[in-house]
Parts: structure tokens; C-alpha cells; sequence
């Protein structure tokens, strides 16, 4: 799977409101901020066909920008770049 540079952006932009994401299957990405009060909902291209979990948002991101273009791969517990 190849992260478009709106997904990206998107990323970008939840990882302000919570560092942690568990992104569900589907074509949408949701967040919530720790203290409960702001809640997001973001429609992108890309469909994960997967849960998926990702602890520190920021450095997913920070790794993904090393590699420009970079396929993901899921399996099992991890994400292969």
C-alpha cells in the first residue's frame, strides 16, 4: 500500500491532536484528544484493509519521510517500509 501525500498530511495534521492512532478498516480515519474534547473524522483514498495501531504518530511519520514513496506492508503487529 502506498500512502498518498494527503493521507499523509492528514496523518500530519491528527498526530497534533493525539500522538496514538488505531486506525480501522476502511476508507476513514478517526482521532480523539486525550482530554475528550475535540473528535475527528477524515475521509482519505487509501482503504486499509486492517486494525492497525500506531503508538507515536511523529516518528511513523518521521520514519515514512526517509523513504519517499515508500510500500507498507502490514503483518501481524508491524508495518514493513
Amino acid at each position: 500500500m502506498f500512502l498518498s501525500s494527503e493521507t499523509v498530511s492528514i496523518l500530519k495534521n491528527l498526530s497534533t491532536i493525539n500522538q496514538s492512532i488505531l486506525i480501522k478498516p476502511g476508507k476513514e480515519l478517526n482521532s480523539m484528544s486525550v482530554a475528550k474534547n475535540i473528535l475527528v473524522k477524515a475521509a482519505i483514498q487509501e482503504e486499509f484493509d486492517q486494525q492497525l495501531a500506531i503508538y507515536d504518530l511523529n516518528q511513523f511519520l518521521n520514519c515514512l519521510s526517509l523513504v519517499p514513496g515508500a510500500e507498507l506492508s502490514f503483518t501481524g503487529n508491524s508495518i514493513h517500509i
